[in-house]
């Protein structure tokens, strides 16, 4: 039986995802979450929104006395520009649309849901007069739309745009009124954690000096050196002990559990893996439905900002999207594709090509093609071993997985080398039912970092603890056990 065909298959549904309060709760539908309240004096105007840019949400419909609500919706009775006709709402998180012919009630309506409700996103249908234009136009965190432009299209964009306010107002909260902080990403910080913290650090209006992007590792891959080269990004490393001096952490495409060791002082946490154990943040927006954490911050990035995202940040941004989605062909969602077409034509192309240019030294194609001489795929598995390889060539192993998954009969796919006293692994899958992630921390936590996707993973091993449980006496030896231990592992 092959690898990838072993397990069963993991559905959207049965995955957790991490609320802005550390709650996990399961994924029922991308809309599941967010309920409707809808105050109108023709409800039934609700019916084409309700069809369409709002499908799939609970409804809550503001009646007015005498008449009945509709079966799809819970009603809500009372005078709508009071508070405590709104109190049933509390604690959810409620969209409310307010459909009104005359402008001072609407106003009023919305001052009553916002304060009842906590942090809600208030939309106005605007009923204006012929000639007269504020579409989009957003006064004291209410978005007025024109009735004449009420399309579908027009809505949900406006709708994401309100989603997203609600989570920049969050993570601004969980600074809790400090003007600096500190973005920690990987150890070896990818393009997409690289661009994700720019667009954060933007999003929040912090200073680059003052809330610099750190790692606690180094960037060894040379198309990430080029990146930040082509767009003169400083990512700093520093210690350990220096994180708490930082002041707050807010983690990027990673989260506290890949660092092993508790941190001080975590205010945030924006990213798209799974998560892989408890941790402690004042606010968390983790959606494992989304294929690139450069998308999640994007929006954050549009919902505080009118204008368009500048040439630089859309080309990290793009090239993030395009590495953690090998362009889109995997685990890319709705939002994803969404993004990517945003961002596309605003984005730098001739500069993308110079930063994705390979690099390869003399020495690591000669590893490489003698490992290829031997490479074999065992039940699924296709493994490669290269051996010592230089501290700055790390990169390759990734890349050599990638090629490793075209080999005939192979589902998974993992390449290591030796750098310095640890190896380093990663593996790639045809299939998310592979679960890569949760397989390597199974096999390798205990002995240094381990996890990623269902599709993607990479692991780093600290070779005196694996040798310890694992003996061995030569690269053989270690190539030996270390297949042994993912098939097993894989086979289930």
């Amino acid at each position: 039986m092959k690898i990838a065909d072993s397990r069963a298959k993991e559905t959207e549904n049965g995955r957790a995802q991490a609320t802005s309060n550390g709650a996990a709760e399961p994924r029922q539908s991308k809309r599941s979450r967010i309920s409707v309240l809808f105050v109108s004096e023709q409800p039934e105007r609700f019916m084409a929104l309700r069809r369409s840019a709002l499908a799939g949400r609970a409804v809550h419909l503001w009646v007015k006395d005498g008449a009945e609500a509709p079966e799809w919706s819970e009603e809500l009775r009372g005078d709508p520009e009071k508070p405590a006709t709104y109190r049933a709402l509390r604690g959810r998180d409620v969209i409310a649309i307010i459909d009104l012919a005359e402008e001072q009630s609407a106003q009023r309506v919305a001052h009553a849901i916002s304060e009842e409700l906590s942090l809600p996103s208030v939309l106005v249908i605007d009923r204006l007069g012929k000639g007269e234009k504020r579409h989009g136009a957003v006064r004291d965190g209410v978005t007025w739309i024109d009735e004449s432009e009420l399309l579908a299209d027009a809505i949900e964009t406006v709708l994401k745009r309100m989603a997203g306010r609600r989570r920049l107002h969050g993570l601004r909260a969980a600074l809790d009124g400090a003007r600096s902080c500190a973005f920690l990403v990987q150890n070896d910080p990818d393009p997409d954690a690289i661009a994700s913290s720019l667009a954060l650090r933007q999003a929040l209006g912090l200073r680059p000096e003052r809330s610099p992007i750190v790692t606690l590792g180094q960037i060894t891959r040379p198309e990430n050196l080029r990146l930040i080269s082509a767009l003169g990004v400083k990512v700093r490393h520093v210690e350990r002990s220096e994180l708490a001096e930082l002041g707050p952490l807010i983690l990027v495409d990673v989260q506290p559990p890949y660092f092993r060791d508790a941190l001080p002082g975590v205010a945030g946490v924006v990213d798209h893996h799974p998560t892989s154990g408890e941790y402690e943040a004042r606010y968390r927006d983790v959606r494992t439905w989304f294929g690139a954490s450069a998308t999640m911050t994007a929006e954050y990035l549009l919902a505080e900002h009118e204008a368009p995202i500048g040439t630089a940040l859309a080309t990290a941004l793009l090239y993030g999207i395009i590495t953690d989605t090998k362009s889109l062909s995997r685990s890319a969602s709705d939002e994803d594709l969404e993004m990517f077409a945003y961002l596309f034509p605003r984005a730098d192309h001739a500069l993308l090509r110079r930063i994705q240019h390979p690099s390869y030294g003399t020495l690591a194609l000669k590893r490489l093609g003698q490992a290829l001489q031997h490479a074999r795929v065992h039940d699924g598995l296709a493994y490669v071993h290269l051996g010592k390889l230089p501290a700055d060539e790390e990169h390759i192993v990734a890349q050599l997985a990638e090629f490793c998954l075209g080999m005939k009969g192979a589902t998974v796919s993992a390449v290591s080398g030796i750098f310095g006293s640890k190896l380093v692994m990663s593996t790639r899958a045809l299939s998310p039912s592979a679960k890569l992630g949760e397989h390597l921390r199974a096999i390798f936590s205990p002995y240094g970092s381990a996890g990623g996707h269902p599709v993607m993973a990479k692991t780093v091993v600290e070779l005196k603890a694996w040798r310890a449980d694992h003996p061995f006496s030569d690269q053989k030896g270690l190539e030996r056990t270390v297949r042994r231990a993912l098939l097993e592992e894989l086979r289930g």
